[in-house]
């Protein structure tokens, strides 16, 4: 890590920047934990206040561990969060308009087409979330809905074994997800778009089986464009 003079920057931003170095080079590894922060404090020639500012940086960058006191319990390296913090960014640009919905829907249908041209079979997540989609028809669920739509997505697009796809749809779906449950919700006849919709679904998965990639990527092409259709516009 290094370890030479900080510069004028805000010091919280130079050590968290120091330590987001080391941690994406390797040399803070996954798993393991960071010295303490008196530790910290010394190597950088700043204060625990500074430290302290520098690691809840790195914790919503989803590089670290969460921790109650950062004196008392050393955060450890993490990839676990990266997605939540990358879907969070992406919200706000969405909701402050510097990234229109379209773009991100647009975005999405190239990304879950190229994702099912590389799939083989329908995984068990995917299958599972059907079933879901079914109770949630049945008793006009959309929130259960909504959540088993997203699963099903998700499941899909990291079936094919490439971690890219399934780690950006997930950044995608969570990005844009109070849109697709607003839109759930503001359907009038919301146990006939969840039966039309179920049905889309159920297509998807099975031209999958039928080893027809082509036609499952067209048909995700159209269920994506054809439920944004009006907001993206």
């Amino acid at each position: 890590m290094d370890t030479t003079p900080l510069s004028r920057m805000p010091l919280s931003l130079a050590v968290s920047g120091r330590i987001r170095a080391a941690i994406l080079d390797g040399s803070l590894p996954v798993g393991e934990a960071l010295p303490t922060e008196q530790e910290l404090a010394q190597t950088f020639s700043v204060g625990r206040s500074t430290v302290r500012e520098a690691l809840r940086v790195l914790q919503a960058q989803g590089l670290l561990t969460g921790a109650d006191t950062t004196s008392t319990a050393r955060p450890r390296v993490t990839h676990e969060h990266t997605a939540d913090s990358a879907a969070t960014a992406l919200s706000t640009a969405l909701q402050v308009g510097a990234v229109p919905l379209g773009d991100l829907v647009e975005l999405r249908v190239l990304l879950e087409a190229a994702a099912l041209r590389t799939v083989g079979a329908v995984p068990g997540e995917a299958r599972d979330a059907i079933e879901r989609m079914r109770v949630a028809t049945l008793a006009d669920d959309s929130v259960a809905f909504h959540d088993a739509d997203v699963d099903f997505h998700v499941a899909l697009a990291g079936a094919g074994g490439n971690k890219a796809f399934g780690l950006v749809m997930t950044v995608l779906r969570d990005s844009i997800a109070g849109y697709l449950l607003s839109e759930l919700d503001a359907r009038e006849n919301s146990e006939a778009t969840l039966g039309a919709l179920l049905k889309e679904h159920e297509g998807i998965a099975d031209a999958i089986e039928r080893g027809a990639s082509d036609e499952a990527a067209h048909l995700v092409e159209r269920h994506v464009r054809g439920f944004y259709e009006g907001r993206t516009e």
